[in-house]
């Protein structure tokens, strides 16, 4: 008799710096009496994230397991842990991150008291380490930075299109297959599109909390932005794409098509060149309330790192348009 109710499914590749405060935080979501199981499922990492993992969980007296993601990308990873999944529910929280207190206990009281939800998560609060890492994070927590993203911005519990950190209830697998294994990113796009298409809706509850690690330098950032923007075309084609996530590329697009044009007349320079001071405008009246409000003047730098975040992210997109006409 099946007697696991939650299978927690964490996908992890070189994360030796942050899996063990990620798996506490998970045990402190249970009791002794309650049912539930950890499925680790590393992609081949190359660090010692597998070694401390192992060495952390030796002694545990709950149910665990680690397995192998040799494809290690995350949809693989995601598909093995849900094979894997004796549990009714499934969530599958990121490596980078932890979960405060009763985050898995709100989700399952929405999931068990609202029949038309099929997955509940919650509120990314980012977190950082570093100088560098500390003025991403105020890039990441802004509006002017990421857009009008749920799952950081939202100040009320509702049905919203997405879930983060989502607690799913494990049928659902069965209903609309596995997570697409040719998406190298947005997986999650594709998987919701697919779930809303047969009436399942999410649910963000405001009470569950979960702490998100950002990247800690500036390369590391863009790097992570381009590559976001790179795969994004692979799911345009599936409806699985906001006007939010072609933000970046749009605008700047429109500020090359009007700096192109404006060699043929300058009213039209004048005005890419008055659309583009706006923008910075914006960013530095952002970047400027926010190193008040925190004391901390050096926060003025995402004048520069947000719209650098953002061409990158345009760059990764443009390239990804490129990759996908060439065939």
């Amino acid at each position: 008799m099946n007697d696991v109710e939650v299978s927690v499914i964490v996908v992890v590749r070189n994360e030796e710096d942050y899996i063990i405060n990620c798996i506490k935080s998970i045990e402190q979501q249970f009791n002794e009496k309650d049912k539930w199981e950890l499925i680790i499922v590393d992609g081949i990492s190359e660090d010692k994230t597998k070694e401390l993992a192992l060495e952390y969980l030796k002694n545990k007296k709950y149910s665990w397991k680690i397995v192998n993601n040799p494809k290690k990308i995350l949809a693989s990873g995601w598909n093995i842990g849900i094979k894997e999944a004796k549990g009714k529910y499934v969530i599958r929280p990121d490596a980078h991150g932890t979960l405060h207190n009763n985050y898995i206990k709100y989700g399952l009281e929405i999931l068990k008291e609202k029949t038309d939800v099929v997955a509940v998560g919650g509120v990314l609060e980012t977190k950082s380490r570093g100088f560098w890492g500390n003025i991403i994070k105020e890039a990441l927590s802004s509006k002017v930075g990421v857009g009008n993203s749920s799952f950081r911005t939202a100040k009320k519990s509702g049905y919203y299109d997405t879930a983060v950190y989502a607690i799913y209830k494990k049928e659902i697998f069965d209903k609309v297959g596995y997570f697409n294994e040719n998406l190298i990113r947005h997986q999650d796009n594709d998987m919701h599109k697919r779930i809303k298409d047969i009436g399942g809706k999410f649910y963000l509850d405001i009470r569950m909390r979960a702490d998100y690690y950002c990247r800690d330098t500036i390369s590391k950032l863009l790097k992570q932005m381009f590559n976001i923007g790179k795969y994004l075309p692979d799911v345009f084609n599936i409806g699985g794409v906001s006007l939010r996530h072609l933000a970046p590329f749009s605008f700047y697009v429109f500020i090359f098509f009007l700096l192109i044009l404006g060699m043929y007349n300058q009213i039209f320079l004048y005005v890419g060149l008055s659309v583009f001071l706006i923008y910075l405008l914006i960013i530095g009246m952002d970047s400027f309330y926010r190193s008040i409000k925190k004391k901390n003047i050096f926060l003025l730098l995402n004048i520069f790192i947000i719209p650098l975040m953002h061409l990158s992210y345009a760059i990764g997109t443009l390239v990804g348009l490129l990759r996908k006409i060439k065939g």
